[in-house]
């Protein structure tokens, strides 16, 4: 949001803060939820170069994160997010209670798509070793938590 704030006190622009705000927001989310992924898949495949190992990592890892997180992306930032940071300002006076708002707004219908992705995909996803006290699940979603 920060970036956000930087470029609404920049331009005067509701429309281009809210831009910022959901590429800012999209990078630092995919960051963690792909490393995460990276980290999983590699330490899975022990028996493999260290070559090996590294390039299909990164393949299953962003295989993982667009299969549980990539419809729910397209949509969020390409409407939710974009309209929520837009409105929200308007609805609420203020870019600080309106961008409150949006956050809000746009991250609960991110999770909603983003659990239903997780809920009919689950067996393509990268997922974590099994231990007693870990229950098993997506390395990207564990990121993202």
């Amino acid at each position: 949001m920060g970036g956000a704030a930087i470029t609404y006190g920049i331009t005067g622009s509701v429309a281009a803060a809210a831009v910022v705000a959901t590429i800012g927001a999209s990078v630092g989310y995919y960051a963690a939820a792909y490393l995460a992924a990276v980290r999983a898949a590699y330490r899975a495949q022990l028996a493999s170069s260290r070559v090996s190992r590294a390039l299909t990592a990164n393949g299953r890892a962003l295989r993982s994160v667009a299969i549980e997180f990539g419809p729910a992306e397209v949509i969020d930032s390409l409407i939710i997010r974009p309209l929520a940071f837009y409105f929200g300002p308007i609805l609420f006076g203020g870019m600080v209670a309106g961008w409150i708002f949006a956050k809000l707004v746009a991250d609960v219908g991110f999770y909603a798509l983003a659990i239903f992705s997780y809920e009919r995909f689950n067996g393509s996803l990268v997922v974590r070793r099994n231990s007693e006290e870990v229950p098993r699940e997506p390395a990207a979603a564990v990121a993202a938590a």
